[in-house]
């Protein structure tokens, strides 16, 4: 394949990514609206409550978790395709963060849902568990991944060491 064809396929490709960034900025911006749009309808109706607040953090932090992934996309596959601006770190901190957001976003649903059942028919308390323990996984798979690249890292530098 020739170099133009190349080219273009990259910019093809990027234009995809930036249009499927932005929908789910939007996307992300509705959310965000109706959250708020629920906290301000909540007060003024006289139906508020700590229960309906929960629900709407729930939906804010997901819609940061989607800002965050597409925030992710755009840096990863439009913004660093050039090796010279890719490195290792930055990718390994951007993945992170990625992967914490999500971790919080399935924690508060995990305890928002917890919450609900409990209130409404605690037999049914079995799926939000295993939501939080899939959240718990999560993160304690985040953190053998810390765990793993760091002592790859660490042994990496001590080779280089040796060898000089």
């Amino acid at each position: 394949m020739n170099t133009r064809m190349s080219k273009f396929i990259i910019m093809l490709s990027n234009f995809g990514y930036i249009a499927a960034c932005l929908i789910l900025y939007l996307i992300a911006l509705c959310i965000l609206v109706s959250a708020v749009w629920g906290i301000i309808c909540d007060m003024t109706s006289g139906s508020y409550s700590v229960y309906n607040l929960l629900d709407e953090v729930a939906l804010i932090v997901f819609a940061m978790a989607v800002v965050d992934i597409s925030k992710y996309l755009m840096i990863e596959e439009v913004l660093k395709k050039n090796p010279e601006r890719s490195n290792l770190n930055d990718s390994k901190e951007s993945l992170t963060k990625f992967t914490i957001i999500i971790a919080s976003a399935l924690s508060l649903e995990g305890l928002v849902i917890t919450i609900e059942v409990a209130k409404q028919d605690v037999t049914k308390i079995l799926y939000p568990i295993g939501l939080l323990f899939a959240a718990i996984f999560y993160i304690v798979g985040i953190g053998i991944y810390q765990k793993l690249s760091n002592s790859d890292e660490d042994s990496r530098i001590d080779n280089k060491r040796s060898n000089t």
